[in-house]
C-alpha cells in the first residue's frame, strides 16, 4: 500500500507540474499559422524567450508521460488493459516525435533564424525552410500520435476500468479526437491552417486541463490511504 501510495503521489506531481508547465510554455508559444517563412522567421529571432519556451514544453511532456505510464500500470488489471497499453505505447512513441518537432522548432530553428537575421543570404533562408517543413512533418505525425491517439486511448481504457467517473474517460476522447483532426488536417494540407491550429488549441487545452485534474485525484487518492494508517490504533 505505501508502494502504491508513493507511485501515485509521484505520478500526481508529474501531471500537475507537468499540465502546469505545458500551460505556461504554451500560453506564451505564438500559435498563428503564416504560409511567410520570412515572417516566421523574423518572429523567431526577436523571441529572447524562444529557446526557453520549448524547453519548458519538453519537460512537460515528460512528466505527463511519466503520470500517465503509472495510469497505464493502474488500468492493467481492469477491462481497460488493452486500450491502456496501446495508450502507453502510443505516449511513449508520439512523444518522442513531439520532442524531437519541439526541439527542431525551440532550437534549430532559433539558429537558423539568427543567421537569417544577420545576413545569412538564400542559402541560410533555404537550410531554414527545410528545417520548418521536417520539423512539421514530425509534428504533425506526433500530434496525430501522442495528442490524439494516446489521449483517446486512454479516455477509452478509463472509461472501461470504470474506476474513475465518466467525465476522466470522456474528456479526453473528446481532446485526442480534436487533435487528430487538427493532425489530419495538416498533413492533408501539407502545410500549417489556421483551422488547425484552432482546432488544437481547443483540444490541447482541455487535454492539458484533464491532465492538471487527474494529477490531483491521484495526489488526493495517494494521499488518502496514508493518512488512514496514520489514524489506524497500533497493536499493543
Amino acid at each position: 500500500m505505501e508502494s502504491l501510495g508513493t507511485r501515485r503521489h509521484a505520478a500526481g506531481a508529474f501531471l500537475i507540474i507537468g499540465s502546469v508547465l505545458g500551460l505556461v510554455g504554451n500560453s506564451l508559444h505564438p500559435h498563428v499559422a503564416s504560409p511567410d517563412a520570412g515572417a516566421s522567421l523574423r518572429a523567431i529571432a526577436d523571441n529572447v524567450a524562444w529557446s526557453a519556451i520549448h524547453l519548458a514544453i519538453i519537460v512537460a511532456i515528460l512528466l505527463v508521460i511519466g503520470g500517465l505510464l503509472e495510469l497505464a500500470d493502474e488500468l492493467a488489471d481492469t477491462p481497460g488493459r488493452y486500450a491502456a497499453r496501446l495508450a502507453a505505447g502510443a505516449s511513449l512513441l508520439g512523444g518522442a516525435l513531439v520532442t524531437v518537432s519541439t526541439t527542431i522548432d525551440g532550437f534549430a530553428m532559433k539558429s537558423f533564424a539568427a543567421a537569417v537575421a544577420d545576413g545569412g543570404g538564400d542559402g541560410a533562408l533555404r537550410f531554414a525552410v527545410a528545417g520548418q517543413t521536417i520539423g512539421f512533418g514530425i509534428w504533425s505525425i506526433g500530434m496525430l500520435v501522442f495528442f490524439g491517439a494516446a489521449f483517446t486511448c486512454f479516455g477509452v481504457a478509463v472509461l472501461a476500468s470504470g474506476r474513475y467517473p465518466r467525465r476522466y474517460g470522456w474528456t479526453p476522447i473528446i481532446g485526442g479526437v480534436g487533435s487528430a483532426v487538427a493532425a489530419l488536417l495538416q498533413l492533408a494540407f501539407n502545410r500549417e491552417v489556421q483551422a488547425a491550429e484552432t482546432i488544437f488549441l481547443l483540444s490541447s487545452l482541455l487535454l492539458t486541463l484533464w491532465t492538471l485534474a487527474l494529477g490531483v485525484r491521484m495526489w488526493r487518492t495517494a494521499a488518502a490511504p496514508a493518512a488512514a494508517a496514520a489514524l489506524a490504533p497500533v497493536a499493543s
